[in-house]
């Protein structure tokens, strides 16, 4: 059964909440880790960055596939700050040595 022209498809409807609440969610995670990171141990550290560099690369690749077929390119603009923002936050954490007037 086909959706009538000019209507999305519910099935697209559906995907694109799932990638909202997914964005959403990617900027809870960020919050979390950025304030979280710095007073992780080296494994604690790492384990969570990269869970955070496969969320990030994850949602990439489905805004990738998914602005690509329709009009949902503003989706990737939110995505690519965050992942801006994640590189901050590593960096920001794997840099900061304990002990130093921070």
């Amino acid at each position: 059964m086909r959706a009538a022209a000019g209507q999305p498809h519910p099935l697209g409807r559906t995907l694109h909440k799932i990638t909202l609440y997914l964005i959403l969610l990617d900027l809870l995670l960020l919050l979390g880790y950025g304030l979280r990171s710095a007073e992780q141990d080296l494994i604690g550290f790492v384990v969570l960055s990269v869970l955070m560099l496969g969320y990030q690369w994850l949602l990439g690749r489905l805004l990738f596939l998914q602005a690509r077929r329709s009009n949902d390119g503003y989706l990737v603009y939110p995505v690519v700050i965050a992942s801006l923002i994640f590189a901050v936050l590593l960096f920001r954490s794997a840099l900061w040595v304990p002990g130093i007037a921070s």
